[in-house]
């Protein structure tokens, strides 16, 4: 038995609640598991509700193997597990006493469905990079249109993680600046963009807004062991020379010197987003010594700045079209290519434009390679299959 099994099976409410009794037998019922905290500290479920003693109880709920691990993970000692409601294990070896009071406990040994747990166990040590791949062409398309947006969502909120406050500008800005990265430069860009904010650079000229980029990643000097930030660095290994610090730096240097992100953002928010940033480009292009951006990084932008830029705003105003205007310009640009599309491809699963490819890429990194089946609707369904 595991954990985030337990976690998972309590937050789809796989159990009987009917027939549920606390360790001293008094009766339960679950009235809501609560939500699942899988991003911050503290209780398992959080805003969880209960019913027993003809009480309702509201609170967290804490989830173990074992009821001892209580005290092994030091939850004792954390405050943030005082208002605890209900402790839900496997097994129930030790009653936990926290701020001095005992803490209700349901122990679910005789509710697990083992055949299930067993499927899950299996699904989750295949080694395959897609451990349902011989189960895909069973599942209707609905779920898997689904965990695509939801996946795509995630890499959404990846993104503009702890940017929720940042100047519109500022935003788009910092968006473009990790594109010219490529993967693994996106750290060092994200950091040069950091320490020469838009801010600081909207009212320059463009030749200097151009020198001060060069100077700052280094590039000027030919020296690209400088740092642009405490933790990262540029990096030649591991990236095709087209994609070499020595070549982006330059190619961003001369975007930022001519573009503006005021602009930027109207194009962004507008019709005809894709026809009216091209005539945009080719309108730099007519003041740039050479081609502003190639079409490759044209695309880049549509997919990594614009569209993240408008869940940005979505976000901001509560605003739903934004999203569907961000998934939409997915939607209208041509799939990507990359290995781990093509093992999609080979299992069935090709991709027909931006939105599938993008989808399909987030799935891989939230999910699959995780192994989180239990977390995902297509998993669910290859489980339940057989149970």
């Amino acid at each position: 038995m595991n954990e985030d099994y337990l976690q998972r099976i309590w937050s789809q409410s796989r159990i009987p609640s009917p027939k549920l009794r606390l360790a001293d037998g008094t009766p339960l019922v679950i009235k809501h598991p609560g939500n699942h905290n899988t991003a911050h500290s503290g209780p398992d479920f959080k805003e969880a509700c209960v019913l027993f003693d003809e009480l309702e109880f509201h609170g967290a709920i804490e989830i173990h193997v074992n009821g001892s691990d209580w005290y092994k993970h030091k939850h004792h000692e954390d405050e943030a597990y005082n208002n605890v409601i209900l402790h839900v294990v496997y097994n129930n070896d030790l009653q936990i006493i926290q701020n001095g009071f005992s803490v209700p406990t349901l122990e679910l040994k005789d509710f697990i469905d083992f055949k299930h747990f067993q499927k899950s166990f299996k699904l989750a040590r295949n080694e395959q990079s897609l451990p349902c791949k011989t189960s895909m062409n069973q599942i209707d398309t609905i779920y898997w249109s689904s965990m695509k947006t939801k996946a795509l969502i995630r890499k959404f909120d990846d993104k503009i993680a702890n940017r929720h406050q940042m100047d519109a500008e500022e935003l788009m800005y910092q968006l473009i600046a990790a594109i010219f990265g490529m993967g693994i430069n996106s750290p060092a860009f994200r950091e040069l963009a950091e320490s020469l904010p838009w801010k600081s650079l909207k009212n320059l000229s463009a030749t200097r807004r151009k020198q001060l980029i060069l100077a700052t990643s280094g590039c000027a000097q030919g020296d690209f062991t400088m740092k642009t930030g405490q933790q990262f660095q540029w990096h030649f290994k591991g990236t095709r020379p087209g994609n070499f610090p020595s070549v982006r730096i330059p190619q961003f240097a001369r975007f930022v010197a001519l573009a503006d992100m005021s602009e930027l953002i109207k194009i962004a928010e507008s019709e005809e987003l894709v026809p009216k940033f091209i005539a945009y480009c080719d309108k730099l292009a007519d003041s740039a010594e050479d081609e502003i951006l190639s079409k490759t990084l044209r695309y880049q932008l549509f997919i990594n700045a614009f569209a993240p830029y408008l869940y940005w705003k979505a976000e901001q105003t509560k605003m739903e079209h934004y999203l569907e205007k961000a998934l939409d310009l997915l939607a209208s640009l041509p799939p990507e290519s990359n290995t781990i599309l093509h093992d999609w491809k080979k299992n069935g699963l090709g991709a027909q434009n931006a939105f599938d490819s993008q989808g399909l890429i987030a799935l891989n990194r939230y999910y699959c390679s995780l192994k989180k089946c239990l977390s995902c609707e297509v998993g669910l369904k290859v489980l339940n299959r057989s149970t």
